[in-house]
C-alpha cells in the first residue's frame, strides 16, 4: 500500500468534511440570528396580522432606500437561446464560498464576464448555484448565471449575457422602505404560514420578445416555496414566481 497516497486523501477527506461543517455550522447561526429579527419597523397593524396568520420574518428589513431608476439593456445570451456548457476540467466547488478573487481564479478564463455575477445563497442548491448580473451593487434578477454541481465538482455552467445597461427614461426616486414594502404584501398578499426568508433590492422587469428590455427597482421576497416582486416605486406586487427550482442536468 502506498501510505504517502492514503495519508494526502485523509488529509484532503478531512478538510472537505471541516469545509462541509463549517458552512453547515453558518447555515445554522444565519437562521438563529433570523429567529431574533427586530420587528419594531413594521407597524403594530402588521405584527398582529403576522400573529393571526402566523406569519414569520426570519429575514431582516434592509434599511436602505436609495433613489433610483429603470435599467434599459438587451440579452445577448437569453433565456432562449442560452445552452448547459460543459467544463473540460470541473472544478472544485468549494471556490463558490470562498472569496470572489477565488471563483475568477477557477472559473475566470472560462465563463465571460465572470467577474460581474455575485453569488446569491438564498436561491442556490447544493446542486446548482445561482449567480446575478450586478449593476452598481444591487443584482439584476432577470439576469443569471447558473453553475451545475455534482460530487462537489462544479461540471458545467448556464449563463444570460446582458449588455448596453444603461438608465431608462424616468427619472431617480427613492425607493419604498422593505419595511412598507413588505408590510404591505404581509396585509394583502401572503396566506397563513409564509415564512419570509429573505428580502433584497434589485431590478427585476417583465421580459418581451424584443432588443430591448426594461428593469426596474424592485424588492424580491423570498418566501420556503417561491419568491415575490415588489415594485420598488409603486409597492405594487409585480410578478410572483411559482417555482424557484431549476431544472438541473445529470451530473458526470
Amino acid at each position: 500500500m502506498d501510505w504517502g497516497r492514503a495519508k494526502s486523501v485523509l488529509i484532503f477527506a478531512f478538510l472537505m468534511l471541516n469545509i462541509v461543517l463549517g458552512y453547515q455550522l453558518w447555515l445554522d447561526l444565519r437562521e438563529r440570528l433570523n429567529m431574533n429579527v427586530d420587528l419594531t419597523n413594521l407597524p403594530p397593524e402588521i405584527n398582529s396580522i403576522m400573529q393571526e396568520r402566523n406569519i414569520r420574518l426570519q429575514a431582516k428589513l434592509p434599511a436602505e432606500t436609495p433613489e433610483l431608476q429603470d435599467l434599459t439593456y438587451r440579452f445577448t445570451i437569453d433565456r432562449g437561446t442560452a445552452e448547459l456548457q460543459k467544463l473540460d476540467q470541473p472544478v472544485d466547488s468549494r471556490i463558490i464560498f470562498f472569496s470572489k478573487k477565488e471563483l475568477l481564479d477557477g472559473l475566470g478564463d472560462v465563463i465571460p464576464s465572470l467577474e460581474e455575477y455575485e453569488f446569491d445563497p438564498a436561491m442556490s442548491t447544493d446542486r446548482v448555484f445561482v449567480l446575478y448580473r450586478m449593476v452598481e451593487g444591487l443584482p439584476m434578477f432577470d439576469v443569471t448565471l447558473e453553475l451545475y454541481s455534482s460530487n462537489q465538482k462544479i461540471y458545467a455552467y448556464k449563463q444570460y449575457l446582458a449588455e448596453q445597461i444603461q438608465p431608462g427614461q424616468n427619472k431617480e426616486q427613492s425607493v419604498l422602505s422593505a419595511s412598507k414594502a413588505v408590510g404591505n404584501l404581509i396585509e394583502r398578499n401572503l396566506q397563513p404560514d409564509a415564512v419570509i426568508k429573505e428580502i433584497r433590492l434589485g431590478y427585476k422587469g417583465q421580459l418581451f420578445d424584443s432588443k430591448s428590455q426594461v428593469s426596474a427597482p424592485s424588492w424580491r421576497v423570498v418566501l420556503e416555496d417561491r419568491e415575490i416582486y415588489i415594485d420598488a416605486i409603486s409597492g405594487e406586487v409585480v410578478t410572483e414566481e411559482s417555482d424557484t427550482a431549476l431544472s438541473v442536468e445529470e451530473g458526470e
